[in-house]
């Protein structure tokens, strides 16, 4: 949990009795929220409104907002984004903010748009008054940093979210663990707030709560660009703002501050949100999610099946020092299992990044690429492999039967493949058992075992000839 010694109360007082003054230099519509640039070499001040609307316009791009949706904006302020969101798209929106003073504003102005469902409450992001599972998003803005009990808001967002909802949010980030004086002093004192996650401790956090994270964009260099205009703005009637501005430039160059933006999904059941994915991006994203949790949460039901493929490599692959092939290797579970067997020429390929990373520091594979199975596999010659092992990779909504035409290439002749897939899978899939059947290898050994208790599995050993 992210602490601090300020509260809630301090932070209304300070919205409360700040607005006139945001107004007169940031933004007179009483917006509140920083820049996205197409040129960060920009240096003319009239460049940060536009730049702040363009940063509207990204999120709602990445957001999936339309007329059907039920918004929740945390921290609406002046309501001016909320009332954005409904007439762009026409969906419902609710705001909340902790100043009293913003959503009477809020309130005024929505009743020039009768027109839009929109409604303002005053309340707390750590105790919403909303019921469980009420909204297809909830959306933030430069907002959560100032809410004293983070963890516990990040869990009411994930309460009023319904299955699959959308949390779409940016916030400040702490990227090191000690900030010098004057960061403490020109920054989080004078905002009245603690230094927070980093970008990485944010992403578990989120992933930890059940929301995953599809999308994470590092924007320090924007916020950068923002207090630099900002700090123009300011100079002819707020100089000691200009100040602060600058030394939060500078804190952001000593990477004591930083920007950063999430889009996540609200996923309680993980395998049935895995496994129903109709494109490579959407899963080379849910795995990037996925990778911080993967193996705690796998480690039990799992492991059993890397454990037993490799078992079943072992008994036809004498050679410890033989060249093997991870053919979705994902966080290195099949590596580590191959590893306690003494293998020690392991290469790693996958879609996913993140999961690479994972597998990674486990230093169990002498190199790893980030590649598509379903495309040739440029980094490996033909006939480079004295053996590929596949597990759990050829399944639903992840790597077609067709992908063994561009591994069967690279398998030595005589090399051993180990595929590992669902019984039911393998049962219901004509393709898949057509290509085994084409494909000039013979089938050594057919062993079968049980995941997550019930579920049955496949560890196949082929011999190419």
């Amino acid at each position: 949990m992210v602490k601090t010694k300020y509260n809630e109360t301090e932070t209304e007082n300070f919205y409360d009795s700040e607005d006139g003054l945001y107004r007169s230099f940031w933004d007179s519509e009483g917006s509140l929220h920083w820049g996205y640039f197409e040129n960060l070499a920009l240096t003319e001040s009239k460049e940060f409104l536009p730049a702040c609307k363009r940063w509207n316009q990204y999120m709602l791009q990445r957001s999936g907002i339309n007329n059907q949706s039920k918004v929740l904006d945390i921290g609406c302020g002046n309501g001016n984004a909320a009332i954005w969101l409904a007439e762009q798209t026409g969906c419902e929106v609710v705001g909340i903010d902790i100043s009293q003073v913003r959503i009477d504003n809020a309130r005024d102005k929505a009743k020039d748009y009768p027109e839009l469902n929109l409604s303002f409450e005053k309340a707390s992001a750590t105790n919403l008054p909303l019921g469980d599972s009420e909204f297809t998003h909830v959306w933030s803005q430069a907002t959560l940093y100032h809410v004293h009990d983070r963890t516990s808001a990040l869990q009411e967002i994930h309460r009023v979210l319904k299955e699959q909802g959308i949390f779409i949010f940016d916030d400040l980030v702490t990227p090191v663990e000690e900030i010098s004086d004057a960061s403490r002093r020109y920054v989080y004192d004078r905002l009245l707030f603690e230094p927070t996650f980093s970008q990485e401790s944010y992403l578990k956090t989120l992933s930890q709560l059940g929301l995953m994270a599809l999308e994470v964009k590092d924007l320090s260099q924007h916020l950068h660009k923002s207090y630099e205009l900002l700090s123009l703005l300011a100079l002819p009637e707020y100089p000691d703002l200009n100040a602060a501005y600058i030394k939060m430039c500078e804190a952001i160059d000593k990477q004591e501050l930083g920007w950063s933006f999430y889009v996540c999904e609200k996923v309680s059941d993980r395998l049935s949100w895995i496994y129903d994915t109709s494109d490579r991006e959407s899963l080379e994203n849910k795995y990037d999610a996925w990778s911080h949790l993967y193996d705690a949460e796998l480690d039990k039901a799992y492991r059993i099946s890397p454990i037993e493929s490799a078992r079943a490599l072992n008994k036809v692959l004498c050679d410890k020092q033989a060249s093997i092939l991870d053919a979705g290797a994902g966080t290195g579970m099949v590596g580590e299992a191959l590893a306690n067997l003494g293998y020690s020429n392991i290469t790693a390929v996958d879609l996913s990044s993140d999961m690479l990373e994972v597998a990674r520091r486990k230093q169990v594979y002498t190199v790893l690429y980030q590649g598509d199975l379903e495309y040739p596999l440029n980094f490996a010659e033909p006939l480079s492999f004295d053996a590929i092992i596949s597990v759990g990779v050829f399944t639903y909504g992840h790597v077609a039967p067709q992908a063994l035409n561009n591994l069967f290439p690279i398998l030595k002749s005589g090399g051993y493949f180990v595929l590992t897939v669902r019984v039911d899978y393998y049962e219901k899939n004509q393709i898949l058992q057509e290509i085994i059947q084409e494909l000039s290898w013979n089938l050594c050994e057919r062993g079968e075992f049980k995941i997550f208790d019930t579920e049955s599995m496949y560890a196949m050993v082929f011999e190419k000839k």
